[in-house]
C-alpha cells in the first residue's frame, strides 16, 4: 500500500508509526461519471497499480462544470503525488480552448503519463441507404438540417468530430442536427435505436455494435488501419488527414510542481504499470492502445494536442 507521503513530502501518517497501518490512498480524480471510457481507464489503472505495484487509490468522481471542477482541485491540491488527475481530452484540451479564462490550462500540471488512446469511429445504422463518408456528406448537403447526429457533449470530441468533418467539406454546422447526451455508450445507443442518423463516436462504444452487424462502419480516425475492422478506411484515405489528431485518450496528471523525486516514484510505478499483462489486456477491452512507453514525451503531446485545439475552435467558433 501507498503510504501519504511515499511520493514526496511528509504527513502525520507517515511520521506516526500507530497510523502506517492504515496509510491514506492516493486519490484519482475522474472528470466524467461511472461508466464512460474515462471511468473505464481510471479502474484499469487503479486495478493494475494495487497489482504490481501495491498501491491503494481511490477515485472520486467529480462532473461539476462538464468536469473542469475535478481539474481544479487537482490542480490546487498539494503536489506530493498524492492528488492526481484522469485527464481526458475534453478537460485537458477542448474545454481550455473553449473557456481559457475559467479552465485549469495545461501549465496548472504536471504530466505523468499519456496511459491509452483511441480513435473515433463514424457510423450508420446497418439498415441506412449511406454506403461511405463522401454519401453521408453527400446526403448532408442534400437535405441541410434534416439529418442528426449523437455525441457525449456539447463540448465533447464527438461533437467536435462532426463540427470539423463538415468545415473540411464546406458544410456549415447547422447542416446537421446535434442529440448532445452524457455519455458515448448512451450516443452509440441513441443510434442503434434511430433517434440520430449517424455519430462518431469513441471506439469502445462503437466497435461491438459494428462488429455485430448492427452499425455500418463507414470510417476512423485512426493513424492506419484498425486490427478489429481492417476492411475500414481512415480519415487520411479518405483525404482528411487533419482528423487523425481526434482521438480520445487519457492522461495521468499532478498538481504542477511536484517534486523530482515525486515524479521519478509515479513514473517508476507507471513502468510496472505498462508491463502488466492485465493492464495492457483492459486497455484492449476499452478499444484503446497502450501508450504509457509508447509516447515517448508526454507533456509535448498534450500541448500538441492544446494548440490543436485552440485553431480548432478558433476556426470553428469564427465561422458564419
Amino acid at each position: 500500500m501507498l503510504a501519504c507521503g511515499l511520493l514526496g513530502g511528509t504527513s502525520a501518517a507517515a511520521s506516526d508509526p500507530a497510523m502506517t497501518s492504515q496509510p491514506v490512498p492516493v486519490r484519482l480524480f475522474v472528470p466524467f461519471t461511472v461508466g464512460g471510457e474515462a471511468d473505464g481507464s481510471a479502474r484499469n489503472l487503479v486495478r493494475s497499480a494495487a497489482r504490481v505495484a501495491g498501491i491503494s487509490m481511490e477515485i472520486s468522481y467529480l462532473t461539476a462544470e462538464s468536469g473542469a471542477a475535478a481539474a481544479r482541485a487537482v490542480a490546487q491540491a498539494s503536489p506530493d503525488g498524492q492528488t492526481l488527475l484522469l485527464g481526458r481530452v475534453g478537460t485537458i484540451a477542448i474545454q481550455p480552448a473553449l473557456s481559457p479564462r475559467t479552465v485549469a490550462p495545461l501549465s496548472d500540471f504536471t504530466v505523468l503519463a499519456v496511459l491509452d488512446e483511441a480513435p473515433l469511429i463514424c457510423a450508420v445504422r446497418s439498415g441506412s441507404p449511406i454506403q461511405s463518408m463522401h454519401q453521408l456528406l453527400a446526403a448532408i448537403a442534400a437535405a441541410p438540417g434534416q439529418l442528426r447526429y449523437s455525441t457525449a457533449g456539447a463540448g465533447s470530441l464527438q461533437n467536435w468530430a462532426v463540427r470539423y468533418l463538415l468545415a473540411l467539406n464546406g458544410l456549415p454546422d447547422d447542416a446537421v442536427r446535434p442529440l448532445h447526451l452524457g455519455q458515448g455508450s448512451q450516443a452509440t445507443q441513441a443510434l442503434q435505436d434511430g433517434e440520430v442518423d449517424f455519430s462518431c463516436n469513441n471506439m469502445r462504444s462503437m466497435l461491438p455494435a459494428v462488429q455485430s452487424g448492427a452499425l455500418r462502419g463507414l470510417m476512423t480516425t485512426a493513424q492506419g488501419r484498425l486490427r478489429s475492422l481492417p476492411r475500414l478506411q481512415n480519415a487520411a484515405e479518405l483525404g482528411w488527414r487533419d482528423m487523425q489528431q481526434l482521438q480520445g485518450w487519457s492522461a495521468l496528471l499532478g498538481p504542477a510542481g511536484m517534486s523530482a523525486h515525486a515524479v521519478d516514484r509515479w513514473r517508476s510505478v507507471l513502468d510496472k504499470v505498462a508491463a502488466d499483462p492485465g493492464w495492457q489486456a483492459g486497455t484492449e477491452a476499452l478499444g484503446a492502445s497502450a501508450r504509457i512507453t509508447a509516447t515517448q514525451d508526454p507533456a509535448q503531446f498534450l500541448r500538441k494536442q492544446v494548440q490543436f485545439y485552440e485553431r480548432l475552435v478558433g476556426v470553428l467558433e469564427a465561422r458564419p
